[in-house]
């Protein structure tokens, strides 16, 4: 009996079929070749792509923090996002075991100085991108890295060695080049940037004694906190309500801070840290191209110069001690 037109059709469907699946199983199998060669593994990608957002999370959320000092106090835009990271952040809390809410309890000195640092740095760096281009406070905030090596070697007796304290006096160099005293007016915010930096690397090095036994979802949780308590009573004192018109910004500035963190997290959990931290430098352009947008600002050449100079010197640190903590 000869084929019906039905059958042939569907003969020549399931050829069509499975011809399509054959090649697009080729291609995945090419795609997942190259991604699990040793030039380019996977994990690599993921953590460089992770970290890219992060970098333009980061940035972004700067020059929303930049727009809306414009209307807000810096305490009241620092309980502003301090308090919304805290509420995205408790569902993910909630999750973990009651041993975590009971290492809170158990060590809450630490989170408490911990928490009095974050404030610090938080408010030092919204105060330094209210009256700062943004471009420039992030390149300062690459000294955060040099300042947590000078500080793990002072307070912790970490063995830092020549090389990791010329690698600190370059990268501080870098920053003199950015700020320029006696040749350039003094901006407060370069002192703000700085001071933030160096509190962001205490923080660094309270979570490094937390992060020993404590969950970082939880260190963050009760960090921000700490900090939305410390910023209502400044806040209350200049509070300006917001209108229905600013909320969105305030919402839009709190959530890419927020995923800037989550994004951070994950970039250093898929790759090696010396990996993804290269990407890192990608924050200044980011945050020229935030600046350009938004405020029409341009760095200068010595920002770029000093900022690769601070970026080189902190990579160096953190290449150094992620080779230093794979050795048994």
């Amino acid at each position: 009996m000869g084929w019906r037109n039905s059958d042939f059709c569907g003969v020549l469907l399931h050829s069509v079929a499975r011809n399509q699946e054959t090649k697009r199983r080729a291609s995945i199998d090419r795609i997942s070749g190259i991604m699990n060669s040793g030039l380019l593994s996977n994990a690599v990608v993921r953590g460089v792509l992770w970290m890219v957002l992060a970098t333009g999370f980061q940035a972004t959320a700067s020059g929303f923090v930049r727009k809306l000092s414009f209307d807000f106090g810096v305490s009241e835009l620092v309980f502003f996002f301090s308090s919304i990271s805290a509420v995205l952040l408790l569902p993910m809390a909630m999750r973990l075991s009651k041993g975590s809410f009971a290492g809170v309890r158990r060590r809450w000195g630490l989170y408490v100085v911990r928490g009095l640092l974050s404030f610090g740095g938080m408010y030092a760096s919204f105060y330094a991108y209210s009256v700062m281009d943004i471009a420039n406070v992030q390149s300062l905030l690459f000294t955060v890295p040099l300042f947590t090596i000078l500080l793990a070697g002072l307070l912790l007796g970490e063995y830092v060695g020549l090389r990791g304290w010329l690698s600190c006096a370059i990268g501080f160099c870098g920053a003199i080049l950015i700020v320029r005293p006696g040749i350039i007016p003094m901006n407060p915010g370069a002192l703000a940037a700085l001071a933030s930096a160096f509190a962001f690397a205490a923080a660094n090095i309270a979570i490094r004694k937390l992060g020993s036994t404590e969950s970082p979802i939880m260190i963050t949780m009760v960090s921000n906190g700490i900090v939305a308590v410390l910023s209502a009573i400044p806040a209350a004192l200049t509070w300006v309500t917001p209108t229905w018109q600013q909320v969105p910004s305030i919402l839009i500035m709190g959530f890419l801070f927020m995923g800037a963190m989550v994004c951070l997290t994950f970039s250093i959990r898929e790759a090696d840290a010396r990996i993804v931290q290269t990407i890192n430098f990608l924050r200044l352009p980011w945050a020229v191209l935030v600046g350009w947008v938004m405020f029409s600002e341009l760095p200068d050449l010595w920002t770029w110069v000093g900022a690769f100079i601070i970026f080189l010197a902190a990579y160096d640190v953190l290449r150094r001690e992620a080779g230093r903590k794979k050795k048994p």
